[in-house]
């Protein structure tokens, strides 16, 4: 159950009528996020990270990802969408000093964007983020990704 009572996983069709999976992150979904980053372009990586991202070596790669799949809900929240058992999309947030206020990023496979996901994950993490207790999730957003732009008036 999560933190409103509903239970893991909610399952919502896409666009294209395949369906998804949301659920929190969990440790044993190393791997599986490893596979998502790797289906990632160069310009989504810029997108979500606002920089170029180049493939790190995998040490480094994991230890990042090591914070990331086993996030405490003091410090935020991270979900993922699944189609079958391969990770297709990622949101999270991460509370700031406060507690009250939280960054939030969402991304999704290339190969599945334009589908309703990445508004299915962001409309998850905000609802998860008031039952947390976080009042403001805000993101960083470049001014010409009008995708994400159009997605978040989308997700209320």
């Amino acid at each position: 159950m999560n933190p409103s009572g509903e239970p893991w996983p909610k399952t919502v069709r896409t666009r294209r009528g395949r369906e998804i999976r949301i659920r929190p992150i969990r440790p044993d979904d190393l791997e599986r996020m490893l596979d998502f980053l790797a289906h990632l372009s160069p310009e989504t990586r810029y997108r979500r990270f606002h920089m170029p991202v180049p493939d790190p070596p995998r040490p480094e790669l994991l230890a990042r990802l090591g914070e990331v799949v086993d996030m405490p809900p003091e410090r935020g929240i991270a979900l993922v969408a699944l189609d079958d058992d391969i990770i297709v999309g990622s949101a999270r947030c991460v509370r700031d000093a406060h507690g009250e206020c939280a960054e939030a990023a969402v991304v999704v496979r290339d190969d599945y964007q334009g589908e309703g996901i990445g508004t299915a994950l962001l409309r998850e993490l905000a609802h998860q983020a008031q039952a947390h207790g976080i009042r403001v999730l805000y993101a960083y957003i470049q001014p010409d990704n009008e995708r994400l732009l159009r997605l978040i008036p989308r997700a209320r």
